[in-house]
């Protein structure tokens, strides 16, 4: 497991090694150096040995904080690895433009000793500057240039995008939930759905059910009592009349 470990490490550091370029430029000789693209894969050495004259036109070097994109953007750093000038004979200075307002000044009494860095999406322009032009051969200076990258224009789309969704999902689920509360409002209690049917269970009854029998209360009672009938009394009867009895005689 460990050697496992060891080799993924190793290969990730090939892979960063292999996919970053640096390249070094010397003052007095390399005269055409100018706004050279810096970014996390592209970084610069500067440095001057005293072997070269420092003419006006091939002092100075520039550099900008691009990738390939034109996206993104950096800010331009500068690290002395060392700086050597025991004649105080140059004079290194910082500049956002060619010829503007120094941003650093450094000289054999003020060496630089840590890193600096410029503004954000700023050009940098480094100027080594003669004072004592016959006392050059014993300077020895060299000055990495990298970039640190201020803005992520890919992280931040991605975080705009993921916002944007997550916004979306959001109000649909506080939708769904408003729905939900709102139909169970709706719905009486106590009475449930039959499936198929379109029967509530309120509604539905048993067959062995017993109906309800007709309500008790006080009812007005039937009419009872005598209805007239035929008048009693002695009415006349029809008379009869008595007939003579006959006997057949032979």
């Amino acid at each position: 497991m460990k050697l496992l470990i060891t080799s993924i490490s190793l290969l990730h550091i090939l892979v960063a090694v292999s996919g970053s370029s640096v390249e070094t430029y010397t003052f007095g000789k390399d005269c055409s150096v100018s706004l050279e693209h810096v970014n996390e894969d592209e970084t610069f050495i500067a440095v001057y040995n005293g072997q070269n004259n420092l003419h006006s036109w091939c002092d100075y070097m520039s550099f900008s904080g691009r990738d390939d994109g034109y996206l993104n953007e950096y800010e331009i750093c500068i690290t002395p690895e060392f700086y050597e000038d025991p004649d105080c004979a140059v004079e290194l200075t910082y500049r956002e433009h060619y010829d503007g307002t120094p941003l650093k000044t450094y000289t054999c009494s003020d060496k630089p000793e840590t890193k600096y860095c410029g503004e954000q999406d700023e050009y940098m322009y480094i100027y080594l500057s003669p004072k004592r032009p016959n006392n050059l051969q014993n300077v020895r200076i060299k000055l990495k240039i990298e970039a640190v990258m201020t803005y992520d224009y890919y992280k931040t789309i991605g975080i705009i995008i993921g916002c944007v969704i997550g916004g979306i999902l959001l109000i649909c689920i506080i939708i769904g939930v408003i729905i939900c509360i709102t139909c169970r409002g709706r719905r009486s209690p106590g009475q449930i759905m039959n499936p198929g049917t379109g029967i509530t269970m309120a509604q539905y009854q048993s067959p062995n059910a017993s109906y309800p029998s007709q309500p008790a209360g006080n009812y007005a009672p039937p009419l009872t009592g005598s209805y007239p009938t035929q008048p009693t009394g002695n009415y006349p009867t029809q008379p009869t009349e008595s007939y003579p009895f006959t006997t057949n005689r032979k």
